[in-house]
């Protein structure tokens, strides 16, 4: 199946956050729209948004709930990019997630790869 190259889409962002730009409505830069599709994905349970029952990873249930080791939630995650971030099929990836004891709750640190960049996504109570 044959992908758009139209990376045009509504910004996400909210005041406070540290890329937030008032009055933006669009955002058009393909590392940018990654990035939105990436936040929301890590960053929300599954079947929380309406329509939509199977995006989101789950991290926090995952993470904080089960015995689960990282590579299951990795797989998930993966699964979740698969779905919903087809932009990376074109340019690929690379992911490498980490569990580390916390002193109240473990925490996880996700670092993927693309295109030069690297993002990291912390998870921690």
């Amino acid at each position: 199946m044959k992908r758009t190259q139209d990376w045009k889409d509504l910004t996400i962002r909210w005041d406070g956050h540290q890329k937030y730009i008032y009055g933006k409505v669009t955002e058009n830069d393909l590392i940018e729209v990654i990035v939105q599709k990436l936040e929301m994905i890590l960053f929300t349970k599954s079947g929380e948004i309406y329509g939509q029952l199977t995006l989101g990873a789950n991290i926090e249930y995952y993470l904080w709930e089960t015995k689960i080791n990282a590579d299951i939630i990795k797989t998930k995650v993966k699964e979740q990019i698969t779905e919903f971030v087809h932009e990376l099929d074109l340019i690929g990836y690379d992911i490498d997630l980490k569990i580390l004891p916390g002193s109240i709750q473990d925490i996880m640190e996700i670092n993927i790869k693309i295109k030069g960049y690297n993002l990291f996504f912390i998870f921690d109570k």
